[in-house]
């Protein structure tokens, strides 16, 4: 998996964390929202530590 994918990934987790919060402001359901913040953190790692990976690859050049 590349770069690329690890930020859309991401990105749409950070989305659909959001339209979760959102879609239940009138009626928090606690559930659903500790699970979109735990895939979006799952995600935020994958992407940096890919982002990591690659800016060292880079600097090895």
């Amino acid at each position: 998996m590349n770069i690329s994918q690890k930020k859309l990934e991401f990105e749409t987790s950070k989305e659909v964390l959001l339209e979760t919060i959102l879609k239940n402001k009138e009626n928090l359901d606690t559930n659903l929202i500790a699970i979109a913040i735990k895939n979006y953190v799952k995600n935020h790692e994958k992407y940096s530590l890919e982002k990591k990976r690659l800016l060292d690859v880079i600097s090895n050049v």
